[in-house]
């Protein structure tokens, strides 16, 4: 079959796989575009050159570490596959590590270029998902003192133990993107098979809901002409997630100059109120970056938590190799240069 009309059923079965019909909310990143293949698979290998990506997020640090997550990605472009191959880790504590979720994953994405400026690339993705419960961190009503006076008492009598404390399961995804020139959009589907993640094993199924997600955006270059002429790039973004009922909004901006950034977004948990104001900061030189974000809580929430604090660390590695003179490497090269996805790096 016809090499082109594969790349194209392959992007097609990806897009299928949206339409099925689907019903604990996933973890969440203020800095969406530093965790890129978490988004959205397809993102894999976008960038052509090598990249690893560092992630911590501390959410509601003022309520005893709440919610810890650590996040480490590697991905790359691989000409002989003709698409991008990742590999990621992260490991997730709730709280304070009464679940611990640890979850492993593996994505290709396939690109399909139909010009210079209009690219769509498909991924999918298969995670080996770990999820451990310490049942000596839970609190059950019958363990508090009713009047509250001595506080926590025996231990739970009307609570079993269960029979395992730890639940494994695949868990598949998959994703979309399409770029053209400066303009992208992407589409991304979680939890396609909707695993199992009960603890015992009479309860009734406890299914890890369907997300969904749709993001977007543009960068836009402007120039300020003066003694030295500098460049600025403004980027809007836009990012809409439902995972069962929960639903959200994001949108903002990224204002960067030379190697500084900006970024201010909005999150809106789409019930006539915002739910927080994420700030961010980043700097970045020719192989690594470094980003720092905050998210201020302006929802009735304001009251019981600190906001969540975000850092990320990318480093790429950039092929260096001088012109050797082979006219096929150097069309590669420019090729990867005009095929990169055009989207925030932070």
């Amino acid at each position: 079959m016809n090499r082109f009309l594969l790349k194209i059923l392959f992007c097609l079965s990806v897009s299928f796989s949206f339409l099925l019909d689907g019903k604990a909310q996933d973890v969440e990143f203020s800095q969406y575009y530093a965790n890129k293949i978490y988004l959205n698979p397809a993102f894999a290998g976008s960038d052509y050159d090598s990249r690893i990506a560092m992630g911590y997020r501390n959410q509601w640090p003022g309520i005893n570490e709440a919610f810890l997550t650590y996040s480490v990605a590697y991905d790359k472009y691989v000409d002989v596959l003709e698409g991008g191959l990742g590999l990621h880790i992260l490991q997730d504590q709730q709280g304070d590590g009464a679940i611990n979720t640890t979850m492993v994953s593996g994505m290709y994405s396939y690109t399909l270029s139909f010009s210079r400026n209009f690219s769509i690339r498909a991924g999918f993705q298969a995670s080996l998902v770990q999820r451990k419960l310490n049942y000596n961190n839970l609190t059950f009503p019958d363990m508090i003192d009713q009047f509250y006076i001595t506080g926590m008492i025996n231990p739970s009598t009307g609570e079993s133990l269960p029979e395992n404390l730890s639940r494994d399961y695949m868990d598949f995804s998959g994703g979309m993107l399409a770029a053209y020139k400066n303009w992208f959009v992407g589409v991304a589907a979680h939890h396609l098979s909707e695993p199992d993640e009960a603890f015992k094993e009479e309860s009734d199924y406890s299914k890890l809901p369907r997300k969904y997600t749709f993001h977007c955006g543009v960068t836009i270059p402007v120039f300020r002409r003066g003694l030295h002429q500098e460049e600025y790039t403004f980027s809007p973004n836009f990012m809409y997630q439902q995972q069962s009922t929960y639903k959200q909004l994001n949108y903002g901006v990224y204002l960067t100059r030379n190697n500084l950034m900006l970024g201010v977004w909005y999150r809106d948990n789409l019930e006539l109120e915002y739910d927080a104001v994420i700030f961010q900061v980043g700097i970045s030189k020719d192989w690594w970056q470094l980003s720092y974000s905050y998210d201020k809580t302006v929802s009735k929430l304001i009251h019981t938590n600190t906001g969540a604090h975000e850092f990320s660390v990318l480093l790429r590695f950039v092929n260096y190799r001088k012109s050797t003179g082979n006219c096929r490497e150097n069309y590669v090269r420019r090729k990867r240069r005009v095929g990169a996805l055009k989207c925030p790096r932070f």
